[in-house]
């Protein structure tokens, strides 16, 4: 019997990757500042309180804080916009000398609020009421506006503008020109007018200037470049 051979071959796929064209381009970055009345301002306002023991500072800081928060109601248009932002109780030591320990010698209390308003002309005499009221301290005020979308739209608008005149002229200086934008991200920062106080006195109605909030923006551009 006469045997015959079968050879079976086999053609294996050959996996082939087109190599991606990545187009020549210039990178750019274009940066511009708006600014805006701010329409809001936040106040925070402090009461602290001393005693010999922790149950007397914070009776005491309780009483005078519940009467700060009320008298501030009437230039608020929701009680939402009262909170508290800082409480703390921590105990006074007395100053030793040399070589001897620190003794406790009474207890202090901080409870800050911030009341939050939309009248800017009231901040002073809010300021004054809550000082009357019992607040011995004023940690500071800042404004901004309720409605940041139209300040930063225009700072982003002139960044992009000004990004893409200096991919032109890098451009023109290389002898190239732009095309295509292929890249584009942006970064903003919002900058806020704030005053800040230690300790408050009563007295005349307490001058407040609220300056601009200014919103600062970058765009960068990568542009595609022909011949």
């Amino acid at each position: 019997m006469k045997l015959t051979k079968l050879v079976l071959a086999f053609t294996l796929p050959v996996a082939t990757w087109a190599q991606a064209t990545v187009p020549p381009s210039i990178t750019a970055v274009g940066s511009a500042t708006a600014s805006a009345t701010p329409d809001v301002a936040r106040v925070d306002i402090s009461v602290v309180t001393q005693a010999g023991t922790a149950q007397d500072a914070t009776a005491a800081n309780a009483m005078q804080t519940s009467a700060v928060i009320t008298a501030l109601q009437s230039f608020v248009t929701s009680s939402s916009n009262i909170k508290t932002v800082s409480y703390y109780l921590s105990p006074v030591y007395n100053n030793p000398p040399p070589g001897q320990s620190a003794t406790i010698i009474g207890y202090m209390v901080s409870n800050t609020v911030e009341v939050t308003l939309t009248d800017l002309t009231q901040i002073g005499k809010a300021i004054d009421t809550a000082i009357q009221a019992g607040a011995n301290r004023v940690q500071g005020v800042s404004f901004d506006v309720m409605d940041r979308s139209p300040v930063m739209a225009q700072a982003l608008k002139t960044a992009a503008s000004r990004a893409r005149s200096q991919a032109d002229a890098i451009a023109s200086g290389l002898n190239v020109h732009t095309g295509a934008v292929l890249r584009a991200s942006e970064g903003v920062n919002t900058v806020t007018p704030q005053t800040f106080g230690a300790a408050a006195a009563a007295g005349a109605t307490t001058p407040i200037e609220t300056g601009v909030v200014m919103v600062q923006a970058s765009v960068t551009l990568e542009v595609a470049i022909t011949p």
